[in-house]
């Protein structure tokens, strides 16, 4: 009975970010944590290729595209600044100086984390349906 709860449990399975000491494949999901505030350099995907620039960015989230020894190529999940995240930047294509980055964080499947929190769930439901057949039985009874 608990079958279908604890598959919906483990289907949002639980991530986290680490810091990593190389850029990972592209492809991987990354967190850039940068020294200070940077002016970030975005273009749209495409050939359009729409430039623009976001200035005094903390950090950024996305897939990396590609990685040199002086730029990091990021699609963008989301640019955050002091002020919170900026708004319309999902999908563009960030370039991001190297010498800027404090450190980069790569966002990873923790299996013992989703295991604990699926038997968790599991455990709380089997419970709850248990009170409930038990309650409905003492009132059929009645």
């Amino acid at each position: 009975m608990a079958i279908p709860f604890l598959v919906v449990a483990l289907a949002a399975a639980c991530y986290a970010y680490r810091t990593t000491p190389v850029v990972p494949v592209p492809g991987a999901r990354v967190r850039l944590v940068l020294l200070s505030e940077t002016a970030i350099v975005t273009a749209a995907p495409g050939r359009d290729g729409t430039r623009g620039e976001a200035a005094g960015v903390l950090e950024l989230s996305g897939w990396v595209v590609s990685a040199a020894s002086d730029t990091v190529a990021v699609r963008l999940g989301e640019l955050r600044t002091a002020a919170g995240a900026l708004p319309d930047v999902e999908g563009r294509i960030a370039l991001v100086p190297a010498a800027r980055i404090a450190r980069i964080e790569e966002r990873r499947f923790q299996a013992g984390t989703t295991l604990l929190a699926g038997a968790g769930f599991a455990v709380i439901t089997t419970g709850v349906l248990m009170v409930l057949l038990i309650a409905t039985l003492v009132m059929a009874a009645r």
